[in-house]
Order: structure tokens, then C-alpha cells, then sequence
């Protein structure tokens, strides 16, 4: 997996690109780019939610472990979603107490627009965190089941947003997942290419099978019918 510095952005929505921090879960390949505090900043600056000038404190580690674990339950609810699984009640309500937390700590803000939005402070390690959580809420109320999808790719599982006009999108990227499935199928075709025919058994080899081995014959069935006059 890419470190968090060079880690893309190709989900299209604040809460998918979070969640693909982590790939391949269960696997023995699973990778993960968020290992430090620092990394969680790194990321929260790229995506500019964290001001630069912000630095980490003594309470950095506990929310790198806060926003790992709310990282998890989000990865547990877009499974769900892109599967059809049902949501679990308990994942729901922590999601619920997460969110909470989170507007607890926004302000109402209006813009140029004259439009009222939630506002974090950046200067805030668990920012991150209230953001990804709340964008995640309005992602499964809103957003339509069927643009949500999870990338199929070896060793992948990251998910995004198809917001193709043919909703035909399949791979997170296509240079990578995408070219990477055409690869191995191009090769599966070239193999099978140069595969030797199977040759056709003969009349000799017909006949010398036995019962079990060619039509099904008493040996098959069990044990024949005792001859005539037998006890």
C-alpha cells in the first residue's frame, strides 16, 4: 500500500477516501496507512481539513485510535450498504453516538451564499474524525445504493462514488485494479491457447473400462442377481 503521502483520492467523498486508508481487511496482504498520529495529520492537511500550522499533542495517539475504530465502523456500514446486508443496530447506534460527538463540537456558520453549514475548527486533531463521521450519515441517507460500490481488485476493497452518466464504473482506479484485471485475463486467454487438446479415448480404451469406470453396469449398482438355481 502507498504511504499516506502519496495515497489517492479516488473515491469521491470525504468518508470513502478516509475509509480506503485500509485495504484488503482479513487478508494476509490487509495494509494500512494510518500507523502514526503524524500520518492521521498528514492525511487531514492533504484533504485540507487540518491547518498547517497545526501540531500534534500529548492526546494525539488516543485520537488516532478513535478515528481508526470510527474508521472501522464505517467500513462495516459500506459493506452492508454495497452488499445488501442489513445495517446492525449496534453499528447504528455507535454511529449514532459518533455523530452526536461530532456535532457537538461544530459551529453553524454562514456562508457568502447565505447558506448555514456545520464548521469544525482546523486546529483540531478530531476534526478529522467529525467530518468523515457526519459526511459518512448524509452518504447513507442520500446518496442511491447502487453508486455506491466496493472495487473488486485483488487485494483492493476500496470503495467510492460512480458518478459515471451509465453508472458502468467497476474498479476504484482503472490503471490499477482495472489494468491489473485485463492483465490476468489476457494471460488466462494466453494459457488456455497453449493448452494441448484433450485426446479422445479410443474404441480399445472404451472397451477395457471397467463397469464403474465406463457404463453403468451391476459391478456399479452393487451385487448381481444370483444364478439360477442357486441357494
Amino acid at each position: 500500500m502507498q504511504s499516506i503521502h502519496e495515497l489517492p483520492f479516488v473515491a469521491g467523498h470525504v468518508a470513502l477516501d478516509f475509509v480506503n486508508t485500509a485495504e484488503e481487511r482479513g487478508h494476509p496482504a490487509a495494509a494500512d496507512a494510518l500507523l502514526t498520529p503524524a500520518d492521521l495529520l498528514t492525511w487531514g492537511r492533504r484533504y485540507g481539513l487540518i491547518a498547517r500550522s497545526l501540531k500534534l499533542d500529548d492526546h494525539a495517539h488516543a485520537e488516532l485510535e478513535r478515528a481508526r475504530a470510527a474508521r472501522e465502523l464505517l467500513y462495516a456500514l459500506f459493506f452492508a450498504r454495497t452488499h445488501g446486508r442489513p445495517t446492525g443496530k449496534r453499528d447504528l447506534a455507535r454511529l449514532a453516538e459518533l455523530a452526536a460527538d461530532a456535532y457537538g463540537a461544530a459551529a453553524l456558520r454562514v456562508d457568502a451564499d447565505a447558506g448555514v453549514h456545520w464548521r469544525w475548527s482546523q486546529s483540531q486533531l478530531a476534526t478529522i474524525r467529525h467530518v468523515v463521521v457526519t459526511s459518512a450519515v448524509e452518504l447513507l441517507q442520500t446518496n442511491p445504493s447502487y453508486r455506491l460500490k466496493q472495487c473488486p481488485g485483488d487485494h483492493c476493497g476500496w470503495f467510492f462514488l460512480d458518478t459515471t452518466k451509465r453508472g458502468n464504473r467497476r474498479w476504484c482506479q482503472m490503471r490499477e485494479c482495472g489494468q491489473e484485471a485485463k492483465d490476468e485475463r489476457r494471460r488466462h486467454r494466453r494459457d488456455l491457447g497453449r493448452r494441448p487438446a484433450p485426446h479422445p479415448p479410443s474404441r480399445r480404451d472404451d472397451a477395457a473400462a471397467t463397469p464403474a469406470e465406463g457404463r453403468p453396469g451391476r459391478g456399479a449398482r452393487g451385487s448381481a442377481r444370483p444364478a439360477a438355481g442357486g441357494s
